[in-house]
């Protein structure tokens, strides 16, 4: 890293010594918290048994009221109907509901289902408040509950001007898959054993796909279960002090890849394996701080703790096919496991304190000093778990699983690994006069990897890992993955972590104008300065403009127009700053004859760090129309060159949208709405034709014969319209809402060089087919009043999809393919209805 004098911002911290202040308003309650949103899909806004208050916001007046862009606000829930009489004790109120969901249709798909797990059976919801006015106190309590998986209850209690205090239990879940095959029993264990008819390293391609086809669809999903408390408690009228503390536990399978080299250049080989991966763990995570606001200065002190744990170290699956190496007249020792490592438990601690002082000119100066430490000292996993040897039995490339399938064989037997950041940000903003505001900041940002580790086998004097369990180096010599003296000399690995460290220094300042009470204008400019290691670009610098324009010259009418422009550029570019974590770096490593393997075009830039300039533009519009009607559109638009031959090349996208509201009176509402959006990423690669040590585009390696480019555009639709309007007693709430995508990948190639198949190069269009979908969805809910305290509410959603992606097809007749086992069967159309039932009672 290249260091920078911080002697400006230490300077500029120190002014918060001198600046004088005004008077200040005391700062109200910070918005620190567990979780700000409750709710399930059968219930978005955690308001189930609410209705509108037909008084609005106001009982002062009866004219709905616009915010400050002109849109008309939306529904305020109605009081509880709490009693008025006697301050002195408890009073309470609310709503209590009781019904059945009844489901018919393509219920089992996985996009019906994903964040709701749909079932046929019984419903609830709640909604009470209790109050006692004389001591300001309060409790809440809200649930609804749609299935075991999809569920929440919240309860407050509190005093105003005191404390507050609030729990909950959440449960969420999400449906990967609907229609899946898994060819292994024990789905959602650590162990995957294969299934009845199939044999370790024994079976063939034709008798998996017959296992497989044969087992019924299942559904793979994860569930998160969350609890949580929070405190805030005012010690003084200053001083505020919150507490808040998580659960969160996720159990269950999800489709994941699991490798067991790749297929494609050797059939009846390798094996690429679907498996439906188990999943475990849990997270604590822990909030805590300090707040003072005076009358000049105000300060705040916050902890932030996360704590990831897995139950389990790692997970292995049975292999039913068998390889073998491409050195003829020998046989290699089969691997019957494959083997995966969970992400490693990790603790999180993140404490920052800030500092701010009202100034002259109607300012206020602040400083924000953060630290934060990651750090990962789990215990690792030997790199195999093999049995006997695996490797081609030829000198150098057979080995001994005993050297490589425990812990002795690791460097270390912990990660001992760390992440930490530093922060520094400086805040000044001035009010030089009414018409005229400034705004200053600074920022520096650090970021440390801590420690190193050397993948280095004590029991052989060897650096590398077992790539793929062994598979790798038992089908190809010297891919193993290990290096070390004799036939694996020259043998390319990686032997130790990548550090990815970085310094961000930024500054930006910005004007915000009112030159007379119809438009409003802002410029603002920021340059950021960001240093890395072991990255292409070293450094990198980022000037970017931002233009702003508000205009009320129509009393109906708001117009806001907002412009980017992003400038990017770099030193000069190293295409490959990997190389000391591979084996080339080390002493006795025996550079091969013509050099070492290109690692990469040299002309490749990565998107992230590579050059880049952007146009950011957004236009709004929003016109308050007579008869409390709105009507609102905006047009934005995001335009990106990467200045790359090879990578991505642009990345751009173009939206719009439509919006009308009416809302006549109140309890009756009415809207309709029309969008859309469409993007296009441009890129360009080469193929690999030869093993050179030549990285330039158009050399033996990457000649012009193998470069290839993808072109994807995807176009969105979407429309919908919603009612809401009283009948008598009653109350109809209607909604419709309709979606079409269309995705469309196109390509091309210089000539059969390019494809990793070349005897399909005839068969080549140029396109793959679109990636379609569509959806309806209409939703229908009639409330209607029994008695005063009773009302039923019937309601009914019918949705149906039609789904098209070529990724899955032909998945409908097989999900084995030589060596290559799926177990998703991919998206699939759908119509669903789903009818509810629900008693309300008022208490």
């Amino acid at each position: 890293m290249h260091g920078h004098p911080r002697a400006l911002l230490l300077a500029l911290a120190g002014l918060a010594l001198w600046l004088g202040a005004p008077p200040a308003a005391h700062a109200q309650s910070s918005g620190t918290g567990i979780d700000l949103q409750f709710g399930s899909e059968l219930d978005p806004a955690g308001l189930w048994a609410r209705q509108c208050d037909r008084a609005g916001m106001t009982w002062l007046a009866g004219d709905a009221k616009r915010t400050p862009t002109g849109h008309s606000y939306g529904c305020v829930p109605a009081p509880y109907g709490l009693d008025t009489g006697s301050e002195n004790i408890w009073h309470g109120g609310g709503i209590f509901s009781l019904g059945y969901l009844h489901l018919n249709g393509d219920e089992t798909n996985a996009q019906w289902r994903r964040f709701s797990s749909w079932e046929d059976g019984f419903v609830l919801a709640a909604d009470f408040r209790w109050v006692r006015r004389d001591q300001g106190r309060y409790a809440e309590f809200r649930a609804n509950r749609i299935g075991a998986d999809s569920q929440y209850y919240r309860g407050v209690f509190g005093q105003a001007g005191k404390f507050r205090v609030q729990a909950f239990v959440r449960s969420q879940p999400n449906v990967l898959s609907g229609n899946a095959r898994s060819i292994w029993d024990g789905v959602g264990s650590r162990h995957l054993t294969l299934k009845d008819g199939l044999t370790v390293n024994g079976s063939t391609s034709a008798q998996v796909s017959q296992v497989s086809a044969a087992q019924p669809l299942e559904t793979l999903k994860v569930v998160r279960d969350k609890q949580g408390l929070g405190i805030e408690y005012l010690l003084t009228r200053q001083w505020v002090a919150t507490f808040n503390a998580s659960h969160e536990s996720r159990e269950g399978a999800r489709p994941f890849g699991g490798p067991f080299f790749f297929n494609f250049p050797f059939p009846d080989n390798g094996g690429i394996y679907e498996i439906p991966r188990p999943v475990d763990d849990s997270t604590v995570n822990v909030n805590a701080g300090l707040r003072f606001v005076g009358k000049d200065w105000r300060m705040q002190f916050s902890y932030s703790g996360s704590f990831f744990r897995n139950a389990y170290t790692g997970f292995d699956y049975e292999i039913p096919l068998s390889t073998w190496a491409v050195v003829p007249g020998v046989v290699t020792p089969q691997i019957p496991l494959g083997q995966f490592s969970y992400e490693p438990d990790n603790d999180y601690h993140h404490v920052s304190a800030t500092l701010s002082r009202r100034t002259r000119w109607q300012g206020d100066f602040s400083v924000k000093a953060a630290f934060g430490t990651s750090r990962q000292s789990d215990r690792l996993l030997p790199p195999t778990n093999c049995q006997g040897q695996i490797g081609i039995p030829i000198p150098g490339f057979l080995y001994d699983c005993a050297d490589w399938n425990t812990t002795a064989s690791l460097s270390q037997q912990k990660a001992d690994l760390a992440f930490n950041t530093q922060r520094l940000d400086l805040r000044w903003v001035l009010q030089p006069g009414n018409n005229l505001s400034w705004q200053n900041t600074a920022k520096f940002h650090r970021q440390d990897y801590s420690g190193t580790y050397w993948a280095y086998n004590p029991l052989t004097g060897q650096y590398g890992y077992i790539a793929e369990n062994g598979a790798q180096g038992s089908v190809v010599p010297g891919e193993m993955g290990v290096w070390g003296p004799g036939p694996n000399a020259s043998v390319p690995t990686r032997v130790r972590n990548l550090p990815l460290d970085k310094e961000i220094w930024e500054a930006a300042t910005a004007l915000t104008w009112r030159p007379n009470s119809k438009n409003t204008l802002g410029a603002g400019f920021t340059f950021t300065r960001t240093e890395r290691t072991h990255r292409e670009f070293a450094t990198t610098r980022d000037n970017v403009l931002d233009l702003s324009w508000t205009n009320r010259a129509i009393d109906w009418l708001n117009v806001r127009a907002n412009y980017s422009f992003l400038d990017r550029s770099g030193n000069d570019y190293q295409y490959n700053p990997y190389e000391f974590t591979f084996s080339m770096d080390l002493p006795g490593y025996v550079t091969p004859p013509g050099g070492n393997a290109a690692h990469t075009i040299a002309h490749l830039r990565k998107y992230d760090v590579g050059e880049r300039e952007q146009h950011k533009l957004s236009v709004m519009a929003t016109a308050a129309l007579p008869r409390q009607m709105t009507l609102s559109g905006t047009i934005r638009g995001n335009w990106n060159d990467y200045d790359a031959r090879v990578g991505r090349q642009k990345l751009d996208t173009l939206g719009t949208s439509v919006q009308w509201e009416w809302q006549p009176a109140a309890g009756k509402v009415a809207g309709a709405w029309y969008g859309y959006d469409e993007s296009e990423l441009g890129f360009a690669n080469a193929n690999d034709v030869a093993i050179t040590a030549d990285p330039n585009l158009g050399g033996p390696t990457y000649p012009d014969s193998g470069r290839w480019s993808t072109n994807d555009k995807q176009r969105n639709h979407y429309a919908g319209a919603n009612w809401s309007q009283s009948i008598g007693r009653a109350r109809l709430d209607a909604s419709w809402n309709w979606t079409y995508t269309r995705g469309m990948t196109r390509y091309d190639f210089a000539s059969a060089d390019a494809l990793a198949y070349p005897q399909l190069v005839a068969s080549a269009t140029g396109a793959y087919p679109p990636m379609i979908y569509r959806s309806n969805a209409l939703s229908l809910s009639l409330s209607i009043p029994i008695n005063q305290r009773v009302g039923l509410r019937l309601f009914n959603t019918y949705e149906r999809a039609r789904l098209s992606d070529w990724h899955y097809l032909g998945f409908d007749q097989t999900r084995v393919y030589d060596h290559r086992v799926y177990t998703d069967g991919g998206p699939m159309d759908y119509g669903v209805n789903m009818f509810g039932a629900m008693v309300e009672v008022r208490l």
